[in-house]
């Protein structure tokens, strides 16, 4: 499990930067809820079927999903890319902020998506497009 309080500081930021928004949780990652503003939903996400129908179903307020990295690595390569399409469609045509943060270690979101990556010592990794 990641406590997301002691482990991974840098997101408390990230928690306080919209009054209203989407947090989307994989299993195993645990904040503790006096560090997250009053207007956050707040969602666990069960695989990357479920994550994909939230997007596309909801409305367009901010989306702060915190995914670990072993949950990722476990979905298939055509289910990724087809939630990175549906960020990407929704982040552009919609104006909707979206905050895809992989924690714990190297994935293979390393490989496909650019943009900050934290790993076991918060460590922001940029990617270089492919």
């Amino acid at each position: 499990m990641d406590n997301m309080d002691m482990e991974y500081p840098i997101i408390e930021d990230l928690l306080h930067q919209y009054s209203s928004f989407h947090l989307l949780l994989s299993d195993g990652i645990v904040i503790d809820e006096d560090k997250i503003n009053d207007g956050a939903r707040i969602q666990r996400i069960l695989t990357v079927h479920q994550l994909v129908r939230i997007l596309v179903d909801q409305d367009e307020d901010p989306y702060i999903i915190l995914i670990r990295h072993d949950v990722v690595n476990g979905w298939n390569n055509e289910d990724i890319e087809n939630l990175y399409d549906v960020m990407r469609i929704k982040s552009y045509y919609r104006n909707c902020d979206i905050y895809f943060v992989v924690l714990g270690g190297t994935n293979i979101f390393n490989f496909m998506m650019l943009g900050g990556f934290y790993g076991k010592e918060h460590t922001e990794y940029e990617t270089e497009p492919l």
